[in-house]
């Protein structure tokens, strides 16, 4: 797989206290992206997925942290890497949400791990700041595990929240932003 950050405790992008994992590669481009750094895929990004998987399990253990959110980049368009990433650290985890800019009905399957998915690509004309899980509004939460139903619908009416931090030297804003400001004259 191609990963280029891994992060904890992350609480802006899915309910409670979570693992996130930033995957490299999209195709979509969507103008406004909030990580177009991690369009390309990186050959100094490729992890295998035994190793990956023994990382986040160990990471799990280590924090107590049982939650999980995948984003990129676009975790789908490496899809059967992920599918055997999820069955190997399924265990571990009793929540994991991934973002993709595929459309449900774009995606032939679906790793059936999947607990719930925010699909559709970013449109920055359409985000009005009020998604709470959301970057734009055409995008949707959709919830394949019915035991969180009610856990998500909660967490996408909370007002966005951002969460500031420092990885590998980089400065990381985590969460759903705003619509970035039009530059130049209006």
């Amino acid at each position: 797989m191609f990963v280029d950050r891994i992060y904890h405790p992350v609480t802006t992008l899915g309910p409670g206290r979570r693992i996130a994992v930033w995957t490299c590669g999209c195709s979509k481009h969507c103008p406004g992206c909030a990580n177009p750094e991690l369009w390309p895929t990186r050959p100094d990004a490729s992890i295998t997925v035994e190793r990956l998987a023994g990382l986040l399990r160990a990471l799990a253990r280590r924090t107590g942290t049982h939650r999980i959110t995948f984003t990129g980049g676009d975790p789908l368009e490496q899809a059967d890497e992920l599918g055997r990433l999820l069955a190997l650290i399924r265990p571990a985890f009793d929540d994991i949400l991934v973002y993709t800019g595929f459309t449900r009905e774009e995606l032939p399957t679906l790793p059936a791990q999947i607990d719930a998915l925010i699909d559709g690509p970013y449109v920055a004309a359409l985000n009005d700041g009020t998604c709470g899980l959301r970057g734009s509004t055409n995008q949707r939460l959709i919830v394949l595990n019915p035991a969180l139903e009610t856990l998500y619908h909660e967490e996408e009416r909370k007002p966005r929240r951002v969460q500031n931090a420092v990885f590998d030297g980089r400065a990381l804003s985590i969460g759903i932003h705003g619509r970035p400001a039009r530059e130049g004259p209006s």
